[in-house]
């Protein structure tokens, strides 16, 4: 019997587009620990109840805050996305050397990853790093070490159970359809893929590569996080897609729109002057000691920004303050950094 095998490189860039139900429990499993929004509201209070005491979770609220979304690293070695099951048994047979390599993002060299593992204590003997800046980082780091392999395995019985209570089932069948659309979304636009990961993740990269492999992963559980993973080879974009992605860019413009109309001091005591009475041009001049003409185009700047209204009254352009732009303006901000 022979066999034959192609040794030409693939150098075809991938793109996937997949919903999972591996990165819906990691999110949901995410959101015991780092609670991030009104989303989940009810099904966060149903687990909390059942597993507010679980090992799992235990440990990894000593560890510094974000350090959660750490776990979503591991989507680079176990590529398990159907299966929260195979996830669980990888997560279990991997070896806690290579679990903390990941767990890290592949940013702290194995050699270092290894000593770590055979012996905590040499965490005193290093550098500070991201990851243990100072010394109460340090310490706990040094206590989470030796309890790592028995954390793994609890993390990855913990996780299937998740993905088999009756609450996840529900949102899953409920938020499905959700997760599709929103993929179609994407996949309606053209755009390189680098291009349109940064255009999801609401930013510009400043460390890329030649991916080979793209994927775009919607979840209801993550919103409104966005996390991208990658390494040399692969670029993975994991976004909350609660609110569809097209209405958040326009949100956003819109929001760009009317900070930069307030980032000026002149504009700022306009506004501070126009919220206690309504007032006309001259009489704004007057107060802050400028231009009728200044006061006029900082005015317009202001009206088209939807900040400030204007009234007739006779032959008189008086101004006031839109309060309802204003505060629906706060609210648009503190949706879109998750508060």
């Amino acid at each position: 019997m022979g066999h034959e095998v192609d040794m030409r490189e693939h150098n075809e860039e991938q793109v996937i587009y997949l919903s999972s139900p591996v990165i819906e429990t990691l999110a949901l499993f995410s959101s015991l620990i780092q609670v991030k929004n009104d989303f989940l509201t009810e099904e966060r209070e149903q687990l909390e109840e059942a597993y507010q005491n679980n090992f799992a979770v235990v440990q990894l609220k000593k560890l510094p805050d974000y350090s959660v979304y750490n776990l979503f690293n591991l989507l680079i070695p176990i590529p398990h996305f159907s299966s929260v099951e195979l996830f669980a048994e990888s997560l279990k047979r991997m070896a806690p050397g290579k679990f903390l390599y990941y767990f890290w993002g592949e940013d702290v060299p194995v050699e270092i990853v290894t000593k770590l593992w055979e012996s905590p204590k040499t965490i005193w003997e290093l550098d500070s790093n991201y990851y243990w800046q100072t010394d109460e980082v340090k310490a706990i780091y040094e206590q989470w070490l030796p309890v790592l392999q028995g954390f793994k395995n609890e993390l990855a019985e913990l996780l299937v159970n998740i993905s088999k209570t009756a609450v996840f089932h529900a949102m899953w069948q409920e938020r499905e359809p959700l997760m599709e659309a929103s993929i179609r979304e994407l996949q309606q636009l053209s755009m390189p893929s680098l291009s349109l990961a940064q255009y999801v993740m609401g930013k510009t990269f400043k460390r890329t590569s030649l991916y080979k492999m793209y994927y775009f992963i919607p979840s209801y559980c993550m919103t409104p996080a966005r996390i991208r993973i990658f390494n040399e080879s692969v670029c993975m974009v994991i976004y909350g897609c609660a609110n569809a992605l097209s209405n958040e860019r326009e949100s956003s413009e819109e929001l760009a729109i009317r900070l930069k109309a307030l980032a000026d001091p002149n504009r700022l005591l306009i506004l501070r002057l126009l919220s206690v009475k309504k007032e006309y041009g001259a009489k704004l001049a007057e107060y802050i000691g400028l231009t009728t003409a200044t006061i006029s185009h900082h005015l317009d700047i202001l009206k088209k920004a939807g900040l400030v209204k204007e009234e007739k009254i006779g032959t008189i352009k008086y101004f006031a303050v839109d309060k309802e732009q204003i505060t629906e303006m706060m609210q648009s901000l503190q949706h879109l950094i998750g508060k």
